[in-house]
């Protein structure tokens, strides 16, 4: 982040195996003026949903972090899922959820959720990529709660999610430390040749719709 010029960073657990936010926490703790917490949960789990509320309620955790592929769920599951996207729309906070190109995350999955939970801010992680991006951006422009985020996509089909969608539709992520967080940042210099469009996709929206002011 110092590297980069990053002020604030969201930060969630790898969601592989039997994952705890507990490591969220003591970050938060140590660096509370730059890190924000998300949680994670597995909604395989019986007390996922009471997670995500312990989380936000008694830590201050900001969103919540949901990895279909990893879990094995589809995230359009109603059993499964819809008890956190009601959890998350009590407590307002958004979901963020691996969004690539595979069967149990596939862009008709958000917006089947994005639809579902029209109060439910939803992130698609990767934006589709590699083979569903046109799709992802037809359907980020149809739901007005789908929000796409770039990390690992090339920024090729970053800008023209951009130019599509606009700055409000489109936030910036690293997947870090599984990539290099100083390389997705530099790529994003190339979203916009406007100046103002490339502060909002860095971190002026993700602010606003975090509350940060």
């Amino acid at each position: 982040m110092d590297q980069a010029g990053v002020d604030r960073g969201v930060i969630f657990p790898f969601v592989e195996g039997n994952f705890t936010n507990d490591a969220v926490k003591v970050a938060i703790d140590a660096c509370p003026d730059r890190l924000i917490g998300y949680c994670a949960v597995n909604p395989w789990q019986p007390d996922a949903a009471a997670e995500v509320r312990r989380c936000v309620k008694d830590w201050g955790f900001r969103g919540l972090k949901l990895h279909p592929t990893l879990n094995g769920f589809h995230l359009s599951d109603p059993k499964l899922v819809d008890p956190l996207f009601e959890e998350a729309q009590s407590l307002g906070i958004p979901i963020i959820a691996h969004g690539a190109s595979d069967l149990y995350n596939s862009p008709p999955e958000f917006a089947e959720m994005a639809r579902r939970f029209p109060k439910v801010c939803l992130l698609m992680a990767h934006m589709g990529f590699f083979w569903s991006v046109d799709q992802a951006i037809t359907y980020a422009a149809a739901f007005p709660n789908l929000i796409l985020e770039t990390s690992r996509a090339p920024i090729f089909e970053i800008t023209t999610a951009v130019a599509a969608l606009g700055p409000d539709k489109v936030v910036w992520g690293t997947d870090s430390p599984f990539v290099d967080y100083e390389w997705e940042f530099r790529k994003m210099e190339r979203c916009s040749p406007d100046p103002g469009i490339r502060r909002r996709v860095l971190g002026e929206t993700m602010a606003e719709m975090l509350g940060l002011g």
